[in-house]
């Protein structure tokens, strides 16, 4: 945590936030690099939800 005149730059929870999100997003890529694998392996392509839409 930086402090600027006593009072930290970066709020704790906005750390903590942070963390958790990033523990998310792992999470969420893990996934998808594992469907692509399974769905490779069956000789189809992956197409992110995101993208489909």
């Amino acid at each position: 945590m930086i402090l600027a005149d006593g009072l930290p730059l970066v709020r704790p929870y906005l750390a903590v936030w942070e963390r958790e999100r990033d523990a998310l997003d792992r999470g969420r890529l893990q996934r998808e690099r594992r469907r692509a694998a399974v769905l490779a392996s069956l000789g189809q392509d992956y197409v992110p939800a995101e993208a489909a839409a």
